[in-house]
């Protein structure tokens, strides 16, 4: 046999040997759609690089159409648009029963369909509804498409056609009598219910979906870390440097526990974590940057201290002080500081050491177990204290507040037993304001993580923020997306510390 014929075989057999991962991976048999270059003619990937592991990752989170299941919601709304259909269907075979216009059944049934007339007929009420039902259906469904143009065009479509039809239609001469209303209706319940399936696909099933893929590519990600290290921030032949690598606050040196490694991950290498790099690529002098960073971290602890010894004036806005395993939202108005502050506060079942470590050091690896956050990335590491962190929360109030994203310098230090981060939104050249996003600001705020007196294993946590959402938007709108926001991540913070217990015991 020739060299080339084994070669042959044994590309095949890898081939082989591919797709069972990836039928053991997705649970269904890929389709045959074309695959990223580096995996062309039975080659395989390098391990690092950074063009080769995205690449690979959106490969395997990314499956064509027809691979991916319908989502919950989206499933929700086709119900939704066939409910729509079937609801003016009837309400129309009513509205034709109750006509007073003499004749059988069958006749007014005629006089509505064969005999058509804009003007006295109401046939077209359930036939527009059809229509939105064929097209939203294949749109949506048949095509999964993601974005909401379709449903806009059948929304505005069935708004211009209904205004023309109040206008000109002749309603009926007995309505005064109360004995057929539901000409009304029909048409009350087609503009309603057009609406409805605009706003739920816009607000509900697009977002939801475009956060289950960023949660599916992170958790990609974070699978492949532990195996094949950090392949987008390092090339083979690279020069590695001490200052790409950063250790959590009390992870035992050299230590050999495997429980350990897996909870407490280091800070992940960035192009722009080291100082030399950030240099050679932003062609800045960040000597200066670093510095004032450092000052303004130095002055946020005083104000950061002053917020969280002084308990008056907090109102509170959510919770039951009595239960502060739920945790508790107080606000507070401070105009000298910048405006209005929220305070959340609760107890969890762990070490002010590693809750902190798990909130602070492992942020970049929150939006696994937090889904009010869609990314968290450190842009810069100043020294062993300070650090630039971006995220991007995700909308809330239920969609009314859109997802913003913010650039927040943190600090942290141990006092007196107590664990303290504190924070405040700047700006940061490898992080312009992005399109997508609106850019949030955040002023002076705090963690604090303070043993329960009497029980070493438990600890208090305090959360101060104050942020300009920026846009649009009322008071009210902004204090109960802040209320919810904070409540839904003490609860997930909660799941994440029971659980990691849960791995230690």
């Amino acid at each position: 046999m020739s060299i080339n014929t084994a070669s042959g075989d044994m590309g095949q057999r890898e081939e082989v040997a591919q797709q069972a991962g990836r039928l053991l991976y997705h649970g269904s048999a890929p389709c045959n759609y074309n695959r990223p270059s580096s995996y062309s003619n039975g080659g395989t990937a390098p391990i690092y690089g950074s063009t080769t592991l995205s690449s690979s990752v959106a490969y395997e989170t990314n499956p064509c159409p027809c691979c991916k299941p319908m989502s919950t919601s989206r499933r929700a709304f086709c119900i939704m648009v066939t409910f729509d259909v079937l609801l003016l269907f009837v309400l129309w075979i009513l509205y034709t029963q109750l006509s007073t216009y003499a004749g059988t059944f069958s006749k007014r049934f005629m006089k509505e369909v064969e005999g058509y007339d804009f003007k006295q007929s109401l046939f077209d009420i359930p036939l527009l509804s059809f229509w939105r039902f064929l097209v939203l259906i294949f749109s949506y469904a048949a095509l999964n498409m993601r974005n909401p143009w379709l449903v806009a065009l059948t929304t505005f479509g069935t708004c211009v056609f209904l205004l023309i039809k109040v206008f000109m239609f002749n309603f009926d001469e007995d309505l005064a009598s109360g004995q057929n209303t539901l000409d009304y209706v029909l048409i009350i319940i087609s503009f309603v219910v057009a609406w409805v399936e605009c706003w739920f696909l816009d607000f509900r099933v697009l977002p939801e979906e475009k956060r289950a893929e960023i949660e599916a590519r992170g958790a990609v990600l974070d699978e492949r870390t532990s195996l094949l290290g950090r392949g987008d921030h390092r090339s083979i032949g690279g020069t590695e440097t001490n200052d790409q690598y950063y250790s959590p606050y009390h992870t035992p040196h050299d230590s050999d526990d495997e429980e350990g490694s897996k909870r407490y991950h280091s800070i992940p290498p960035s192009s722009v974590n080291s100082r030399a790099s950030s240099r050679n690529s932003n062609q800045l002098s960040l000597g200066s940057q670093e510095q004032e960073y450092q000052r303004l971290a130095g002055g946020l602890f005083a104000t950061a201290m002053q917020l969280y010894e002084n308990e008056e004036g907090w109102k509170l806005d959510n919770g039951d002080e009595k239960d502060l395993s739920s945790g508790c939202v107080y606000s507070k108005q401070l105009p000298e500081l910048g405006g209005k502050f929220f305070k959340l506060k609760g107890v969890v079942n762990t070490t002010p050491q590693k809750g902190f470590e798990e909130i602070y050091f492992n942020t970049e690896d929150s939006p696994a177990w937090n889904p009010t956050v869609l990314e968290s990335k450190i842009l810069q590491v100043i020294d062993e204290h300070t650090d630039v962190l971006y995220n991007i929360a995700a909308e809330a109030a239920g969609g009314m507040v859109s997802a913003r994203d913010f650039v927040n310098l943190r600090c942290w230090k141990e006092v007196n037993g107590m664990m303290i981060s504190v924070s405040k939104g700047v700006t940061h050249p490898d992080m312009p304001e992005q399109k997508k996003y609106v850019r949030g600001e955040n002023g002076p705020g705090c963690w604090v993580f303070k043993a329960v007196p009497g029980d070493p294993n438990k600890s208090e946590f305090v959360w101060i923020v104050n942020t300009n959402l920026k846009g649009w938007l009322p008071t009210y709108l902004i204090d109960q997306a802040m209320s919810g926001v904070l409540m839904d991540f003490f609860k997930y913070f909660n799941q994440r510390i029971n659980y990691l217990n849960t791995l230690e015991s």
